[in-house]
């Protein structure tokens, strides 16, 4: 393209219709070709991880001048996570939202050690670990290894707890429990010493496997269980924060290496402050969720934290492919000592 056909590009917007395409201005600067990259997600228009990623894309797109512009793909429209990430990997233009049990798979075992139970203390925690040389060190190896180049994974939606038709004050009150659990390594390695029974679940058949008593309890942060109204069938709700996802987005390596330095700074710099809006938001909505769950009949519980993390430990004996010392490792980068 020309400089002059590139000049007379006007800025144009592509929001709209039942993608939710994102804004996208396309005035770039002489000699470089606009990017268009499109951002896939699994969740719903209406999740926080979305409308907050919309939000990001609109301003990294007026930062750069429209030299980069979004598409938003919300509600698997281009297939499952695992069906971007393949695509982010084989050099497609996809940001995908994803968690560090997935991008793990890619050649970087090391990577699900941080969605292993109470891994971080609290969303500080979190962030530095994310954004840690030890972490920076795993994302430049899954971009050398599969092609995939981690922009963030600091967007934490709260800690996930227990929800089911009895209370688990104690990891023992767990022991025969019929628990929804993903079919993810890190979510049976921590459930199988609670001898709990493990049942997987598609997440859009939860609440009906909760009210016909397939299941009879659940985990999720309270945001999710206020999306997935899974407090109806399940009345007690214990406060275990068992796992704080590590979620965030990726995409293709060679569409990253195709932007410009200066355009990368920016692509990686709002994506991360976009994470950090996210958690903000998800603490500030805890306090109004609990109301809402106790009017609606919800009864709240604490939990054994101690009894709970002693219970689990185990999990960071699990796998055989993780180098020796790497929790104490990624505890070190979380709380700086």
């Amino acid at each position: 393209m020309g400089n002059n056909n590139i000049n007379s590009i006007k800025r144009r917007s592509i929001l709209g219709g039942i993608a939710g395409v994102v804004a996208m201005a396309a005035l770039p600067a002489a000699h470089a070709e606009p990017v268009t990259l499109r951002i896939a997600s699994v969740n719903p228009p209406t999740a926080d991880s979305v409308v907050m990623v919309e939000k990001v894309a609109e301003r990294i797109t007026e930062r750069t001048e429209g030299r980069i512009a979004f598409q938003l793909f919300p509600s698997g429209q281009l297939g499952s996570t695992s069906d971007s990430l393949e695509q982010a990997s084989q050099g497609q233009p996809i940001i995908t939202f994803t968690s560090a049990s997935f991008m793990a798979t890619f050649g970087v075992p090391e990577l699900s050690v941080v969605e292993g139970p109470f891994i971080i203390d609290n969303s500080e925690q979190g962030e530095r670990l994310a954004n840690s040389d030890l972490m920076q060190g795993y994302y430049d190896q899954l971009a050398e290894k599969a092609g995939i180049r981690v922009l963030a994974i600091n967007w934490f939606d709260g800690p996930r707890h227990m929800i089911g038709d009895a209370p688990y004050a104690e990891p023992t009150d767990l022991k025969g429990v019929r628990m929804r659990v993903p079919p993810v390594e890190t979510w049976l390695k921590t459930f199988e010493p609670l001898e709990v029974i493990a049942t997987t679940v598609e997440a859009a058949e939860v609440y009906s496997a909760l009210s016909q008593g397939v299941v009879t309890a659940a985990e999720a942060p309270l945001t999710g269980l206020r999306a997935s109204r899974w407090y109806e069938p399940a009345k007690h709700l214990t406060l275990t924060g068992h796992f704080n996802l590590f979620t965030g987005w990726v995409m293709s390596e060679a569409a990253y290496q195709s932007i410009s330095d200066e355009d990368r700074a920016i692509l990686v710099e709002e994506f991360r402050q976009g994470g950090r809006e996210l958690t903000t938001l998800s603490e500030e909505k805890a306090a109004e969720i609990r109301k809402e769950f106790e009017a609606a009949g919800v009864t709240f519980h604490d939990a054994d934290i101690d009894a709970y993390r002693k219970a689990t430990a185990g999990f960071y004996n699990s796998f055989p492919q993780w180098p020796e010392g790497l929790y104490d490792k990624v505890r070190a980068a979380a709380t700086g000592n």
